[in-house]
C-alpha cells in the first residue's frame, strides 16, 4: 500500500512531526527532572507554614530551563516576524 502525500500536506506534517517531538523530549524530561533533587532536599531546604503549607527553594529542572528556552525564542520569533 502505497501513501502519496500531496505538496499541500507537507507543512501540517512537518508541524505534526515537531509537536511529537517536542511532547516526546517534554515528557522525558520531566520524568528525569526529579533525579537531581530528591524528596530529602526539598524537605531539608522547606520552610513550614503553621505546619500545613511547606514551600521549598532548590534549583531550576532542566525542564523547567528547556521550557523557558523555548518560550523566549518562540517570543522572538513571534516579534520579528509580526511587528
Amino acid at each position: 500500500m502505497v501513501i502519496e502525500i500531496s505538496q499541500t500536506q507537507v507543512p501540517s506534517l512537518i508541524l505534526l512531526s515537531v509537536l511529537l517531538a517536542g511532547t516526546a523530549i517534554a515528557i522525558y524530561l520531566s520524568l528525569k527532572s526529579g533525579d537531581k533533587y530528591s524528596v530529602e532536599d526539598s524537605q531539608r531546604e522547606a520552610i513550614s507554614f503553621a505546619g500545613v503549607i511547606h514551600e521549598a527553594h532548590g534549583q531550576l529542572t532542566t525542564f523547567l530551563i528547556v521550557a523557558f528556552l523555548v518560550i523566549i525564542v518562540w517570543a522572538v520569533v513571534y516579534l520579528v516576524l509580526y511587528l
